[in-house]
């Protein structure tokens, strides 16, 4: 046997299932999951369906029959020759219509408490059942919730509507607004036109006083600029005499900056004695200096002597050398001569440049100083002309508000002058409703198919709001553990059991027994062979199951011919000998202290292949006992010995044995008991396990109840009416030769 942890590639999962180990992240719903949830939650959702629908079928008859509403409506036609608003500067862009704003307004005043007020005057709505109905300090406040008035889109109609129990009253009510209305409303809109043009008059004046005093300060300050500088609604005009001088002066700092330059440039090299530069023209008035002049022709003579003597005498003679030396002063001389005119003429350059330069310099600064003069007096004039620009807009403004209230004027002017300028008419009474409008009878399988939505709404809210483990879907999503299998609960069984912890081979053919059998199945294929020798049982909390499990197991690991040792390793609250009396006495706590050998601990059962291992006496340090050596030896030992180790361990969030136990054995199985445990219980039971590196086989979850849309709602009569029809199909029992491997297993048929 082996201690270390195997790999995640060693391992072989189950299909569907996580990696052991990995984190647990909540998966999204799935269309599978809701259908799941939708059947787990089928018979509350049909109880709340039909509730919800008799007492949506409830409301429905009581309002039909004692709270109907009939309906009825006039329309009323509004048509305005009312200006566009002076003040605006953009046009309106609310209503498409130039009539809207009017209906809309008219509409207001349709329901206003003023005119209602006046309609609950009115003897024809004294006489109405709604008038009698209704007290007399509440008559108004119902009359403004229950009439409603609204214009009608893309036109100038009004729509006008009341509903009433009675069907004798929505039309004469509706036709007494709209009468009342229209006996009051065009005298109002009169006065107002009036009101409202008094008021705009008296604002023209005031504007015309501004525009008459604006255009007296742009004369003024016209007077204040400059002799023909000036600007005229915005444009500058004028000899612009300042501007051309501005430009001129630019161009003659510039010219004397590049001139400056230059002749800077031509001091710095006749300043300079060796870099001098020296022109062919200052070399040809070398040449025409008459002291040079006559020392070149001097030079010139020697040579042509020179040459004489050198053919009648040859370069040895005594004149021949005299010749030489005077020839050779002669040439120095006339070197040194056109040395010192050469310097006379570059000094006298030079001087030139740098009087230039000087002179250029000082031309310069006088140039940037009117220049400077001239830009500060721009500058001032700029600001006078914009200052006047901003005289000019003010003005203009001030005349086009001027103008839009002339025009505006006029047409107060008009409708004032015109009595048919406001024409509010009506378009269609209002008459007495044929038919019932409230409730209609399409509203009944409405109601029915609301309160069926609701229901299953009510359904899922439930189902998502608890967060318990029900289902192996739920350990797949919340946990992210594969199953291992899921046991079904005793009360759903139709067999009955003496002993759920025994079921294996109380009761062989239950659905329990064969939910263990699927566990013993799944788990041999869960890993390696030589990777399950080893393996632990735990849980979240007591109560889980854990002894079931590790029991019914362990029983069927041995039915399948396996060699099976069951060990007791909860030393705090044992539970095995109440199940396995044989393991009384001594026990793994003899073991792990050293006391007793293995072989003396280990009883045999009354089933072949099961051997057990009690807890023996309780000791105080549990967690240090089962990581000691003693405790690998008796499992290095055992492994030896038997196909399987099974510990039945405390809970793993109680106590650290199984974290400790869990570190040494093969793998590991996590007991969930379905609806008891949450998610949060379980994976905090997973992190424990993982934390320490141990090896999590999968989940059993244990007391899965057979509910609709659980696991084992549909499987339990198909099973056992398969194995009714298989047992009245058969010839007669089947009798098994003495020693036969059923017989060797502890009478599993019993």
């Amino acid at each position: 046997m082996t201690t270390i942890p195997t790999t995640v590639q060693e391992r072989v999962l189950l299909p569907g299932s996580a990696a052991p180990g990995s984190i647990a992240t909540a998966k999204a719903l799935t269309p599978a999951d809701i259908v799941a949830m939708l059947k787990q939650r089928m018979v509350t959702i049909i109880i709340l369906s039909v509730l919800l629908g008799a007492i949506a079928v409830g409301v429905f008859f009581l309002l039909y029959l004692k709270f109907p509403g009939y309906s009825a409506e006039a329309m009323v036609e509004c048509i305005s020759d009312m200006p566009a608003q002076p003040m605006q500067i953009e046009q309106e862009t609310l209503a498409d219509d130039p009539y809207d704003r009017f209906v809309r307004s008219q509409a207001m005043l349709l329901v206003s408490r003023t005119n209602l007020s006046n309609v609950l005057q009115d003897v024809e709505v004294r006489g109405t059942q709604w008038f009698a109905s209704i007290p007399q300090d509440e008559r108004l406040i119902e009359l403004e919730e229950e009439i409603s008035c609204a214009p009608i889109r893309d036109s100038n109609f009004i729509r006008v509507a009341m509903s009433t129990h009675s069907p004798l009253d929505p039309h004469k009510i509706v036709n007494r607004v709209v009468q009342v209305y229209l006996d009051d409303v065009k005298d109002k809109a009169m006065d107002r036109y009036r009101d409202e043009l008094a008021a705009y008059r008296r604002e023209l004046a005031d504007v015309r006083d501004q525009v008459q005093l604006k255009k007296e300060q742009i004369r003024n300050f016209q007077a204040s600029l400059p002799a023909g500088e000036g600007a005229i609604d915005g444009g500058t005009i004028g000899n612009g005499l300042l501007i051309e001088q501005l430009r001129l002066e630019q161009e003659e700092v510039s010219t004397l900056e590049l001139q400056t330059t230059e002749l800077e440039s031509l001091l710095r090299i006749y300043s300079d004695p060796e870099g001098a530069a020296v022109t062919p023209e200052d070399r040809l008035a070398v040449e025409q200096d008459l002291r040079v002049n006559q020392l070149d022709n001097q030079v010139f003579s020697l040579e042509q002597e020179l040459r004489v003597l050198l053919a009648q005498f040859g370069p040895n003679h005594r004149e021949y050398l005299e010749m030489v030396r005077r020839l050779d002063e002669a040439e120095s001389q006339l070197s040194a001569a056109r040395a010192n005119k050469l310097r006379e003429v570059v000094d006298f350059k030079r001087q030139q440049i740098e009087t230039a330069y000087y002179n250029s310099q000082n031309a310069l600064l006088h140039a940037k100083e009117r220049l400077q003069e001239t830009q500060a007096r721009q500058a001032d004039l700029d600001r006078k002309l914009s200052e006047l620009q901003t005289l000019f807009d003010e003005r203009n403004l001030l005349v086009e508000t001027q103008n839009r209230l002339d025009e505006y004027i006029q047409e107060i002017d008009r409708i004032v002058h015109k009595s048919e300028a406001i024409r509010v008419e009506w378009a269609i009474r209002a008459t007495e409703p044929l038919e019932r409008s409230f409730p209609s009878l399409f509203m009944l399988p409405a109601l029915v198919i609301l309160a069926g939505l609701l229901a299953v709404g009510m359904g899922l809210g439930l189902e998502l709001i608890d967060n318990s483990i029900k289902t192996a879907q739920d350990v797949s999503r919340h946990v992210g553990l594969p199953v291992l299998g899921s046991i079904p609960d005793v009360d759903d069984e139709e067999m009955e059991i003496e002993r759920v912890e025994t079921a294996v081979r109380d009761a062989p053919k239950s659905m329990v027994t064969e939910a263990f059998r699927s566990v013993r199945s799944n788990l041999q294929f869960s890993a390696p062979a030589d990777r399950l020798k080893s393996i632990l049982i735990t849980s979240p909390r007591p109560e889980d199951g854990r002894t079931t499990v590790a029991a019914n197991l362990a029983l069927s690991l041995a039915a399948g011919g396996k060699r099976v040792l069951l060990v007791d390793a909860n030393l705090r609250k044992p539970t095995l000998h109440k199940l396995f009396p044989e393991c009384k006495g001594a026990g793994l706590t003899n073991i792990v202290i050293g006391e007793t050998e293995a072989a003396d601990c280990v009883r045999r059962t009354s089933m072949s292949n099961l051997d057990v291992v009690g807890s023996g006496p309780l000791p105080p340090n549990p967690a240090e006992l089962l990581g000691n050596e003693l405790f690998r030896a008796f499992m290095a030992g055992a492994t030896q010995q038997y196909d399987h180790l099974i510990f039945d361990s405390p809970p793993a969030l109680l106590a650290s044995d199984a974290s400790v136990i869990s570190t040494i054995v093969d793998g590991a199985i996590l007991v969930c008991r379905a609806r008891d445990n949450s998610r949060g219980i379980v994976q905090r039971a997973k992190s424990m396990l993982v934390n320490v590196n141990a090896h999590v086989f999968g989940v059993v979850l244990n007391v899965a109840q057979a509910r609709r849309g659980g696991y084992f709602r549909e499987q339990l009569r198909t099973f056992y009416e398969y194995q009714l029809e298989g047992e009245e199909a058969g010839a007669g029992e089947l009798t098994l030769p003495a020693g036969s491997k059923e017989d060797k297993l502890g009478g599993e048929g019993e």
